[in-house]
């Protein structure tokens, strides 16, 4: 069985919480949301392979409820009283805290969950600095999958971690609103859009300067943009 003070102190060190209590209350967010999304023997196992203080965050009632992944992320935020992005990171710390203290109860998690669950909540491939260590109110670097998961809503958008980029074509006499809608949008956001207008269109290219990488507000301001095409462009023509 993992003992608490492992467990939270594992926690704490993954998400560069200021305190015990900050840790233990996101591993009980976690814990009884990740409970949900098992079958009740499977929570069971769960409950009895943590420690007391947290045991009782897995045992909730009734049967499995099926949750997606931004489901997942919007009950521990609501749990916790932040946002999706910083539930994401502290889902993720409290994942890596379970994993180092019993690898056992991972993989048989691995067993009974829905992979998008697993991709939200496994921290492989991720740095600690860019996963686990955001304060609240910063915006989160997102990784090359979090990069690659944002992507498949957007329209005619490609990049990874360091930026991403969409080329519209449209004739030339929508480019400039098109360009000066964006900046409008940008602005409201307090985020930047890089333009670079050619003959026949423009590409847009977003990236949080001062961290040097894609956070969650430039994938809302894709958002935008997307939708400002669309408006003004009639969708334009992805280049």
């Amino acid at each position: 069985m993992i003992k608490h003070q492992d467990l939270v102190d594992s926690v704490r060190e993954y998400a560069e919480l200021d305190s015990t209590e900050q840790a233990r209350g996101a591993t009980a967010a976690v814990l009884s949301t990740i409970g949900h999304c098992l079958r009740p023997e499977d929570r069971r196992r769960l409950a009895e392979d943590l420690p007391g203080t947290v045991e009782e965050a897995a045992r909730v009632p009734g049967q499995l409820e099926a949750r997606d992944a931004d489901e997942l992320l919007v009950e521990v935020a609501h749990r916790l009283d932040t946002t999706p992005e910083r539930a994401r990171y502290l889902a993720k710390a409290v994942f890596a805290g379970v994993r180092d203290n019993d690898p056992d109860l991972v993989d048989f998690l691995r067993s009974r969950m829905a992979s998008d669950l697993l991709d939200v909540l496994a921290a492989d491939g991720d740095p600690p600095h860019r996963a686990e260590s955001v304060r609240p109110g910063e915006p989160t670097e997102l990784s090359d999958e979090d990069v690659e998961r944002a992507l498949r809503g957007l329209t005619g958008w490609s990049g990874d971690h360091t930026g991403i980029s969409r080329t519209v074509r449209l004739p030339d006499d929508r480019v400039s609103p098109l360009i000066d809608r964006v900046q409008r949008e940008a602005r409201e956001m307090n985020d930047h859009a890089h333009t670079e207008r050619f003959e026949d269109g423009v590409t847009f290219t977003l990236r949080t300067d001062r961290r040097g990488a894609v956070t969650e507000p430039d994938i809302r301001l894709a958002e935008r943009i997307d939708a400002a095409v669309q408006d003004i462009g009639s969708g334009g023509r992805p280049g």
